[in-house]
């Protein structure tokens, strides 16, 4: 470890004026592989650490030459670039993404190669079963995310709903040790109309709806009060379900929210809006922990006003935390050569399930990074299980971790027993039509009828998707 850190400076500096050698003859017999996880050349502190753990790679695995080809995944690009047979040897996408990506015929199964490395027993089972079909393992997951409940404690204690600590901060626990945040969607209920009676132009919480991300956080809604959402019926077929009772009383939820003035006046709400609004506009938003971060380097929000807790249970007990993440998945198109000098890859930018001396300096690196550009840095959610890589993560990320763990730790306590997967087919054609009702609900919360939107929307979900199973 000290040898490779008393190297980085200088390569960090090298790095930064390293020319392009693609084009000379003496790489020609090389094994090339293109990385679709490179940052944009905005982001200069990255790329420069990039080109570092390039040089280091292609010092240990001669063999190979790293390309930069920074590709931000959609569903459209995926279908255009896979046509075309020009998707990055390795790329990152959605875990809602691999089942159509392998129907279409766009990546690699990839089991024997994380057999052959040691890593399939030590992935998170709940992750590697997101990128299992048929038994074959087409992913690799950089990191998880949990959806969780976030708070401004300065709206919400001005409000009088948090107690005063005596620097004047606000704390997110009674004086009895117990939370003093919503922990129902009652109370969520309850926190939001103090906010509305209490202040000018604040609402209580967000509540997204367009650009499928409505949908996605309503299934974690509806889970909570006791919904399911697709079923498998006496014939065995899975068929959708989004007008149980239940859910269509979680939408109900959203309808009184929003009828009683609680939800901001907007009808058309992205989740990227919520680091927007947090600031003043909303005392509470639901989002995952991959980007809590956002509060403060978007929304400018101080560190000692941030909270994240978790998902609050709904009215029967139900409470779940939408778990997902980002894997990497491997082009169709790549050579077992390319597949196999990619996954080597991943050590060297820290993300492989293995403690040795190249993965923790790119960890400690890309912790340093984050550090020296102010940026906050909250533990995330790890992909994988091995013991010895956890404790020796954890012991460098808990150098880096620069917030109040006290008003974090409730989340990541309670990640483990409260994990509910995506569901299991059609993820994003259900957001999309969830995102509809929600729409309709928002602008027409008096006379929209959620149980006949929600029966129309399953009818759609299940005629033009599901029957395709």
């Amino acid at each position: 470890m000290k040898k490779i850190h008393s190297r980085l400076a200088s390569m960090l500096v090298a790095a930064a004026t390293i020319s392009t050698l693609a084009g000379c003859g003496s790489h020609s017999d090389k094994i090339e592989i293109t990385i679709g996880m490179w940052p944009q050349a905005g982001l200069t502190q990255e790329v420069n650490m990039f080109k570092v753990w390039k040089e280091r790679f292609e010092t240990d695995h001669p063999e190979y030459q790293i390309k930069a080809a920074p590709y931000e995944y959609s569903i459209e690009t995926a279908q255009s670039k896979g046509q075309s047979h020009t998707l990055p040897t390795v790329f990152q996408t959605w875990f809602t993404e691999p089942q159509w990506l392998v129907n279409a015929g766009y990546i690699k199964d990839i089991t024997s190669f994380l057999n052959d490395l040691g890593w399939y027993d030590k992935m998170d089972v709940d992750m590697r079963n997101n990128l299992t079909f048929e038994g074959k393992v087409y992913g690799i997951p950089r990191d998880g995310y949990g959806l969780g409940l976030v708070l401004n404690k300065r709206i919400l204690g001005e409000c009088g709903l948090l107690p005063e600590n005596e620097d004047g901060t606000y704390s997110i626990y009674n004086k009895d040790g117990s939370p003093a945040y919503p922990t129902t969607f009652d109370e969520v209920r309850h926190f939001s109309e103090v906010i509305v009676d209490s202040t000018d132009n604040t609402r209580g919480i967000l509540i997204p709806s367009a650009n499928k991300n409505g949908g996605w956080q309503f299934s974690n809604i509806a889970w909570n009060f006791g919904a399911q959402l697709e079923v498998q019926n006496s014939d065995g077929k899975w068929v959708g379900t989004l007008n149980d009772p239940k859910a269509v009383e979680a939408m109900n939820w959203i309808k009184e929210m929003k009828s009683d003035g609680l939800l901001i006046d907007t009808i058309t709400v992205s989740y990227n809006d919520w680091y927007g609004k947090i600031k003043s506009q909303v005392g509470m938003a639901i989002v995952g922990s991959d980007v809590v971060q956002l509060a403060i380097t978007n929304a400018k929000l101080a560190k000692e006003d941030l909270a994240f807790v978790p998902m609050p249970a709904g009215p029967y007990g139900d409470r779940y935390s939408l778990y997902g993440g980002t894997p990497y998945v491997f082009s169709s198109d790549a050579s077992d050569e390319q597949v196999k000098g990619a996954m080597m890859f991943l050590e060297y930018m820290g993300r492989s399930p293995d403690a040795t001396e190249a993965n923790l300096a790119a960890v400690t690196e890309g912790n340093e990074v984050a550090s020296k550009k102010g940026e906050p840095i909250i533990p995330s959610v790890k992909p994988w299980t091995d013991a010895t890589y956890l404790a020796a993560t954890k012991e460098i990320e808990d150098k880096y971790v620069n917030v109040d763990m006290t008003n974090f730790n409730d989340f990541f306590n309670t990640l483990p027993t409260m994990k509910h997967n995506e569901v299991s087919y059609y993820a994003q054609e259900m957001y999309k039509l969830l995102d509809n009702v929600i729409q309709k609900v928002l602008q027409n919360p008096d006379t929209v009828n959620v149980e006949n939107e929600l029966t129309t929307a399953n009818n759609t979900f299940n005629s033009q998707y599901m029957s395709q199973l």
